[in-house]
């Protein structure tokens, strides 16, 4: 979806919002949406509002308006009536062997499109699957169907039942001798430069969930870099100049929290 589509379709919800005086929700919207739909709406100053997505550190969330005379904590109490979670306890047999794909492929093969669906958090014995109440009972009933949960128990539950489970980062460093974001997504990568530039002008480099094209870029601590394919970074440390290797040139090193796409996907 582009943007120009998207802000349309935010504005139509607080356009329906404050004509019919109700709560409207938006499907789930990825990390680099929800970051578009904040600049705008700051533009706006619209204040009745909130993006939530079942839990403080989800990444797929909705965008949900509320009228004047209803405060924010009680949506939030009763967000229930909006998204529900779906718990599935596998058997002994199949403990950790269903990963984050094969939730979402299943899923998808039901004809639901990806906006229809959360954060799926996966343990070796479990999944809380996050969903929009109006497709919960659809989802369990399907899931019911399907061979490999057979024997699995399903049900829906509150998205406050949901255990959270902790981004799975690792860590590591490089060393760059600019803070250049074509010289260093050439170094995460272990790549050439051209290579990473071409990344970047392909719009494929997310600095904070924005686009960025241009390879001059300055990183700085605390960017989260997401290269499409590739995976997500956080820059946790830049610890200044290593020894000069050349006259006037010296290497900064980066610390860096990284995560597979495999395990969050944008």
């Amino acid at each position: 979806m582009d943007n120009k589509l998207l802000i349309a379709k935010i504005e139509d919800k607080i356009r329906i919002c404050k004509t019919q005086n109700k709560i409207v929700n938006s499907e789930f919207l990825n990390e680099q949406q929800i970051a578009f739909i904040k600049r705008e709406l700051y533009k706006t100053k619209e204040k009745n509002y909130l993006i939530f997505g079942g839990f403080e550190e989800a990444i797929r969330k909705i965008f949900i308006v509320f009228p004047e005379k209803i405060e924010k904590d009680e949506v939030l109490k009763n967000i229930n009536n909006i998204i529900n979670a779906i718990k599935v306890e596998l058997p002994n047999e199949i403990y950790g062997k269903l990963k984050h794909k094969d939730y979402l492929g299943t899923l998808m093969s039901f004809g639901l499109t990806r906006e229809r669906i959360g954060d799926i958090i996966v343990y070796d014995d479990r999944a809380y699957i996050i969903v929009l109440k109006e497709n919960s009972e659809y989802i369990k009933s399907e899931l019911k169907q399907e061979k490999r949960f057979k024997k699995a128990k399903i049900e829906i539950t509150s998205v406050d039942k949901i255990q959270v489970k902790p981004p799975e980062f690792e860590t590591t460093n490089i060393s760059v001798n600019s803070l250049r974001l074509d010289n260093t997504i050439s170094e995460i990568l272990k790549t050439s430069r051209k290579i990473a530039q071409n990344k970047i002008e392909e719009e494929l480099v997310l600095i904070n969930y924005i686009a960025e094209t241009k390879n001059t870029k300055q990183i700085k601590e605390g960017d989260l870099l997401v290269i499409r394919g590739n995976g997500k970074y956080i820059i946790d440390r830049i610890i200044g100049k290593n020894k000069k290797r050349k006259r006037n040139n010296t290497n900064k090193k980066i610390y860096i929290k990284y995560t597979n796409c495999d395990i969050i996907k944008i």
